[in-house]
């Protein structure tokens, strides 16, 4: 888990010269930017794990706001990439393709 104090040093506000003043809603802005930058990357990751352990399609689509198909089409491009990368097992990548789409025919 970041601090928010790890999340201000990697905010491009902080990068400006200590006389220029820097308005509160600006400094919340890029704080928020950090954190929705941190959510997306860690998405498939999460989704993932949450499918893999338990959760339907339906859950994880409703929890991440898109629809069932949306899911799929996203959960299989991620899945490729994370076994690319060695973060899925080729036996979870396959579990995984299975939950989403359902056992192939």
């Amino acid at each position: 888990m970041h601090s928010a104090s790890a999340c201000r040093t990697a905010s491009p506000v902080d990068r400006r010269p200590a006389a220029e003043v820097v308005h509160p809603a600006v400094i919340r802005l890029a704080e928020g930017t950090t954190t929705l930058r941190r959510i997306v990357a860690d998405r498939p990751t999460l989704v993932a794990e949450a499918l893999l352990g338990g959760a339907t399609p339906e859950q994880v689509a409703a929890a991440v706001g898109l629809e069932l198909v949306e899911l799929r089409a996203a959960v299989s491009r991620w899945a490729t990439r994370q076994r690319q990368d060695g973060q899925l097992t080729p036996q979870a990548y396959a579990d995984l393709l299975n939950i989403v789409f359902g056992p192939a025919s």
